[in-house]
């Protein structure tokens, strides 16, 4: 194992593009963006058939060919539903579908993104016409393009099944199906199996607890993993409700319930009320700014790995922002 791992007794999981891979959310995601520019703030019908068919143009078309999900993921947006909502609302500040335009805009937001959430939201709702408050995120608008995304990648069928209602546009087959890990399956099981031998590992996800966990169970690598450590978006769609306030990476609000406990108290939690001498045995993998600056913000180390969108490019922008290791991916670890 590892020499660099003998000082850690919990390893902490992002998930995509860490362990899965992110293709199929910011697939989703850029078929979610077309669908509101399109449907919702542009009148017209969408082509579902059609869409399904050219994910990867429309992908390319909406994020800049990904220069956008790297400049946005740069800035701490951390989930693919995040992702197509800064895009929808930047495209309704500056009046303008073009990537480009979007892009260049995005270039110059600077300062916290929750903060940047906010500003974008009031910005987009004046330029429309209608109310801030549905334009803020977790607002009717987020709502409702987090449950397009879902339409787009489970389908019609599973999404009803999930939700217990219809999607509002029918048609969509589901992009989930065939989703991979990131490294070939049989190394992950034993990168997994090894580390769990002497290592409680969790993870800190951006993905719901009905989508990730029948994933790892099919894989086979579930039980390395600690139940009581495994804090998936529910957790934090959950605590945002009691407490009022958005709790989503670059929270560390995320990383702190893996390593205390999903059955910790969210309170305590929020009030510092835990071991602390426990975060520096503890660290976290992920592939993104979020990530970081989500462990950085609990005091803790961060191994990033370079099997993100922007692969081994991201390497200097780790290096400027003080990532504690840098590995080639996951695999590393051993």
């Amino acid at each position: 194992m590892n020499r660099i791992l003998d000082k850690y007794d919990t390893l902490i999981f992002d998930m995509d593009g860490v362990i899965t891979s992110e293709n199929g959310y910011w697939d989703a995601a850029s078929l979610t963006v077309r669908e509101f520019l399109t449907n919702r703030f542009g009148g017209e019908d969408i082509d579902v058939g059609y869409m399904s068919q050219n994910v990867k143009k429309i992908r390319s078309e909406v994020f800049f060919e990904d220069k956008l999900i790297t400049l946005l993921k740069g800035m701490g947006v951390n989930s693919n539903w995040d992702l197509g909502y800064v895009t929808v609302l930047i495209a309704l500040v500056t009046g303008s579908c073009d990537a480009r335009d979007i892009y260049e805009y995005a270039k110059r937001l600077d300062g916290d993104i929750i903060e940047i959430y906010d500003r974008l939201a009031i910005l987009a709702a004046k330029a429309v016409g209608e109310t801030p408050k549905d334009f803020m995120r977790s607002g009717k608008l987020w709502t409702d393009m987090r449950d397009c995304f879902q339409e787009w990648y489970l389908g019609d069928r599973l999404f009803s099944e999930v939700y217990g209602f219809e999607p509002k546009t029918v048609g969509k087959l589901g992009i989930y199906k065939g989703e991979t890990p990131i490294v070939p399956l049989d190394k992950l099981k034993a990168i997994l199996s090894e580390l769990s031998n002497t290592k409680r590992l969790g993870i800190g996800t951006g993905r719901l607890r009905r989508e990730i966990a029948p994933l790892l169970r099919e894989w086979d690598v579930i039980h390395n993993f600690d139940e009581n450590a495994l804090c998936t978006y529910d957790y934090v769609v959950s605590a945002e409700k009691s407490v009022g306030a958005t709790l989503t990476k670059p929270h560390p609000y995320m990383f702190l319930k893996a390593l205390y406990g999903t059955d910790y108290d969210d309170n305590k939690i929020l009030n510092g009320d835990y071991d602390k001498s426990e975060i520096s045995k503890t660290l976290v993998v992920g592939d993104a700014g979020a990530d970081m600056f989500a462990a950085q913000a609990m005091g803790a180390d961060f191994c990033a790995v370079l099997t993100g969108v922007s692969g081994k490019a991201a390497r200097g922008y780790f290096e400027d922002n003080n990532a504690t290791y840098i590995l080639n991916s996951a695999a590393d670890l051993l």
